[in-house]
């Protein structure tokens, strides 16, 4: 009993003195934090068809959403071919939009979606994919470069990313933003980690899933778990030996009985030899 009032009281000091717990939110963003998250895609090939997935959480009626992207790097190339709006965006469908479904217009000196802007009458608070862009994998595809799927800005007002409450006068404000990439498909061997470390979740807040790096130096035995802020453990997510090298695992926000878990603040602790960290993430519905 001691030792979890102690454990306890670690969480409730860790919270308090890491104020900068989650992400740098946009003080024109109203209530907890919007998010857009684009897709990453492992082990892409040349000559093939990748689909992005683009998703986003608001908490707030939208009036409006800019998302500007640019997808390159300087020694690879991608071609987007079209994009596709996820039904919670056509049941919804605006009556102004620029970008087309199928047919993105694309900036092909500067591989860029030039852009998608969508005034809504009123976008409802939600979470979820809205739209999928479908890429092109040229023949000549460089398997030892990534490529990047990041915001650019949008000539109105020079800034990326950002969405318009649905409120009068409406309010302009930038979400966190996670970019995408397509990853390679085959690599030279990475370096083997030097230590040990645990990275900040992706995306965060979440729902329903997020993603969780950790390194290893060498081989072995770890454990991850994920507590709630009373300090009770709701998943055991590894617990197993490991080779040396960089690690992700994925939370579906199911605890060990495969119960949905709610809204709130959870916190997750990995051990590995005498290596141990604990970092804060949000589950958002």
């Amino acid at each position: 009993m001691k030792r979890k009032i102690l454990f306890l009281a670690f969480l409730l000091i860790c919270f308090l003195l890491n104020s900068n717990f989650i992400f740098a939110q946009d003080p024109k963003d109203p209530g907890n934090p919007d998010t857009l998250w684009v897709q990453k895609i492992e082990k892409v090939g040349p000559s093939t068809q990748v689909t992005v997935e683009v998703s986003l959480y608001n908490d707030e009626k939208l009036g409006g959403i800019i998302i500007p992207l640019i997808f390159s790097h300087p020694s690879n190339q991608a071609i987007c071919d079209s994009l596709h709006w996820a039904p919670r965006i056509t049941t919804n469908m605006p009556a102004m939009y620029a970008g087309q479904d199928a047919t993105p217009y694309v900036d092909t000196t500067n591989f860029k979606v030039n852009v998608w802007a969508i005034w809504f009458t009123e976008f409802p608070a939600g979470n979820g994919l809205i739209a999928t862009l479908y890429f092109s994998i040229p023949s000549n595809w460089d398997s030892t470069v990534a490529v990047s799927i990041d915001s650019t800005w949008w000539p109105r007002n020079d800034i990326g990313v950002y969405l318009t409450t649905a409120s009068l006068p409406p309010v302009d404000f930038i979400p966190v933003f996670y970019k995408g990439a397509l990853e390679v498909k085959e690599v030279n061997t990475p370096a083997k980690p030097t230590v040990f470390s645990l990275s900040q979740n992706y995306p965060n807040p979440f729902n329903p899933k997020t993603f969780i790096r950790f390194a290893l130096p060498r081989d072995s035995w770890v454990k991850m778990e994920i507590y709630n802020i009373l300090g009770q453990r709701v998943k055991t997510l590894v617990d197993e030996k490991l080779t040396a090298g960089a690690k992700e695992v994925e939370w579906d926000g199911k605890d060990d009985k495969g119960f949905e878990v709610g809204s709130g603040i959870y916190f997750y602790k990995i051990k590995a030899d005498d290596f141990s960290d604990i970092k804060k993430m949000v589950m958002l519905k």
